[in-house]
Parts: C-alpha cells; structure tokens; sequence
C-alpha cells in the first residue's frame, strides 16, 4: 500500500512538472511598456488635451490682430411712421419712410491702436500654451518613469524566483546525495534532516517570491495597461520552464524580460550627460510667470485709447420718405479713452503681475531641486557601479566557496552546516547583486528623466 501512494505522489509531481512545461508565455519589454503607459496614463492624456486647449486659445487670441469681415442685417417694423405736412397743391401729407426697414450687407473692422492689448493678450496666450506643452512633457516623462520602475521591479521579482529556483535545484541535489548516503550508512541521518529543512526553506522562499513576483506583474499590468492572462498567479521565469523543482506548484504562466545588459547599454547615455538647461518642470513655471507679465501689460494697457477702423457696404430699405432699397457705403473712426472704471484695470495689472511673481519663484525652487535631484541621483549612481563591481568578485567568491564547502562536506572534512551556510551566502550574494542592477537601471531612469537623454 505505501509502495502504490509512493507511485501516486511521484506521479502527481511529473504532472506537475509537465504543466509547467506546458504553461504559457509572457514576452514583456522596456520599449512596449513604455508606449502602453502613455496610452493608459489618463494624468499624460489629460495635460496633452489641456496643451491642445491652450495652443487653440492661443491661436484665437492671435486672430484679434487681424481685421474682422462679417456680414450684418437687420429687419425692423414701425408701428407709426413719421409724415411731413405738405400743401395739397405739392401732394399733401408724406410719410418719411416705411414701416418695414432693413439693412444688409458686409462690415469690416480693424483696431488700430489699443496700447498694445491685443497683443500682450496675444503673447500671453501664448505663453500660456508654452506652459500646457511643458507640462504635458512632465506628464510623458513621469508615466515613461513609472512604467521603467515598474518594469525594473518586475525584472528583479523575475530574477528573484530565477536564482531561488536555481538555489533550489542544488539543495534537491545534495538531499538526494545524502539521503543516499544516509541509506548506505556514510551519511548520519542529522544530516539528512537538516538538508531536507533547508530544502523545505527553499520551496518556501520560491513560493514567496512567486507571490511576489505576481504582485509585480499585476502592478506593471496597472501602469501600463498589459492584459494578463486569466491564470496569471505565481508565474514563474521563463529560464525556470520544464525544470523540475521538487513537485512546485505548478505554473501556468511564464514571464520572459529583456536582459539586464540590453536595458543597461540604452540608459547609459543619460550617466554621461548634464541636467537639461530647463527642464518641463522649470519650463512650465516659467512660461507661466510670462503668461501672467503678458497679461498684466494687458492690463495696462487698457488705460489708453482705442483707435477702430471701421466700413460697410451694405443693401437699405427704405431711402428716407422714397419708398425703394438702396447701397450705402460708410466708412467710420471710433476713438474711445475709459475715463472712469473704480481702478478695475490697476488691480488686475496688479493681481497678474504678483501671479507672475509667484510663478517665477516657484520655477526657481524648481530648478534648484532639479539639481538637487541629479546631482544625488548621479552620486547614487556611481556609488552603485562601484558597489556592483564589489558584489561581482562577492558571488564569484560565495559561488565557489559553496562548492569547496560541499566537496568538503563529501570528502569528510566539513560539517553540514558549513555546506548549508555557503549556499545560504550564495544566494543572498546572487540576490544582492541582482538588487544592485535594479537600483542602477532607477537611476538612470531617473538622470534620463532629467536629462533627457534618452527617447
């Protein structure tokens, strides 16, 4: 009966193992993440239609400057119409008009001089829509950066289970050697017991990092708007297809990313470039801060005259007290100077150019922590580089300090704990070293979202 549920279970575990094989494969990239979180950031696609509303305002202010065709009428009926007395020898009483009249036809106009209003009116629309368009290219920048991070998280998750998987792999191994040798009487059974603990602990930790890395592929599904599919809990790497990990729950999804050193040789320009002269961020306040200065000549030029050319041509009925239509063509010059307005345009002069202060101040705040920010990051980034050249010698050392410890262990002369020790540093050492890529990959994400280096 034990011999029959001892073929049950291992046959369970070959099924498992092959569902793995058959499970299916998710092929992610740096580049299509990116693209998919700029279509599905509504805050990216929220200030592009903000930028297209300003350019569109920008661009009706503009036509101010210019002389205005239209075509006017008008229809009116009198109840009573004026009449003049005359003689009954001259014809008697005459009415001065009809009590129908109408006007038809084209009117034009053009403002000669305002003091400049139109025209600040115009730039500060512009300057307005200046802003908007950097805005929308702090939005771009923000949601390419949530989406590398993102990105970089799912790769590190992904390495995670990977070396967890291969540290697993080697902790099956040796229980296999020793229980062997446990059977054969070379091996003491304490030894056996604590290898199959330390087995035990490594499924557990694939497990975890399983969950893990499901929670990081839901995350990057979010930002960037990936359909998973339906069965997407604990995936596995794509290296880790048709492994056998010691009867694993089985995966029915397999991620495969792009190699850290493809990703690293993209980003790597922005390590070598400066901090843009004014990036979307600054640029925004900036331009803001001249919408506003704009504004207030505006203002200010309210104050002075207006000078308006004006003509028309238009179809009249009737000509006075002769009953037919007639073309009337008038020309006019209308000049008006605002007296008295309580101080209305001072106080909005006012109120824009302290708006343009404000403005001003916040775009130099900004700048100086733009600097801040690559200046840190890029310190951060070549602490990382170095660090990373440390924990390269770290895992050559650790990987073959587990083998000595293991042929040790076989030849007699160490104990297991020396054994189970050095894979345990293994691994931590692959891990590390593993981290330390994800933290570089960020940073130079973060020096190209500052640089701008990188498209």
């Amino acid at each position: 009966m034990k011999t029959f549920m001892l073929s049950l279970l291992l046959s369970a575990q070959a099924l498992a193992a092959g569902a793995g094989v058959l499970g299916e494969e998710l092929s992610v990239t740096l580049k299509a993440a990116e693209e998919g979180a700029l279509a599905a950031s509504n805050q990216y696609k929220s200030a592009k239609f903000s930028e297209a509303a300003a350019r569109a305002a920008a661009a009706a202010s503009g036509t101010l400057l210019y002389p205005r065709l239209s075509l006017d009428g008008s229809l009116r009926y009198n109840e009573v119409v004026a009449a003049i007395a005359m003689p009954p020898a001259l014809g008697g009483g005459r009415p001065l008009g009809d009590n129908w009249n109408y006007s038809l036809g084209p009117s034009a106009s053009w403002t000669l001089f305002d003091g400049g209003a139109l025209r600040c009116g115009y730039k500060s629309a512009g300057a307005a829509a200046s802003s908007r368009s950097a805005e929308a290219e702090n939005a771009r920048r923000q949601a390419v950066l949530k989406a590398r991070t993102a990105y970089f998280q799912l790769q590190l998750a992904l390495e995670r289970v990977y070396l967890i998987g291969e540290n697993l792999q080697v902790s099956l191994s040796q229980l296999k050697d020793i229980s062997l040798g446990a059977r054969a009487g070379s091996r003491s059974r304490l030894d056996e017991i604590r290898a199959g603990q330390e087995t035990l602990a490594r499924k557990r930790d694939l497990l975890r990092s399983r969950a893990n890395l499901s929670g990081a592929l839901r995350d990057f599904s979010f930002i960037t708007g990936l359909e998973l599919p339906g069965t997407a809990d604990l995936p596995m790497d794509s290296r880790m297809a048709g492994r056998d990990y010691g009867g694993a729950e089985p995966a029915s999804l397999f991620v495969k990313a792009e190699p850290y050193e493809a990703i690293l040789e993209r980003l790597l320009p922005a390590s070598r470039s400066a901090l843009e002269p004014e990036p979307p961020s600054v640029k925004a306040f900036g331009e803001a801060g001249r919408a506003y200065q704009a504004q207030a000549g505006a203002y200010k030029a309210e104050r002075f005259p207006r000078l308006t050319l004006g003509a028309r041509s238009s179809v009249d009925y009737p000509n006075g007290p002769n009953l037919y239509s007639f073309v009337q063509n008038s020309a006019s010059l209308a000049l008006s100077l605002p007296l008295f307005e309580s101080g209305r345009s001072s106080e909005k002069e006012k109120e824009s150019a302290l708006n343009a202060a404000a403005a001003l101040e916040k775009r130099d705040e900004a700048a100086l922590a733009a600097q801040r920010d690559f200046d840190k990051t890029r310190d951060a980034w070549k602490a990382l580089t170095a660090e990373q050249a440390i924990n390269s010698g770290a895992v050559d050392a650790a990987v073959e300090a587990a083998g000595l410890a293991y042929e040790a262990y076989r030849a007699g002369g160490g104990t297991w704990l020396d054994v189970e020790s050095a894979n345990l540093k293994a691994l931590q050492a692959k891990t590390t070293a593993a981290e330390t890529n994800a933290e570089i990959l960020l940073k130079l994400a973060v020096l190209d979202n500052l640089t701008g280096s990188v498209r």
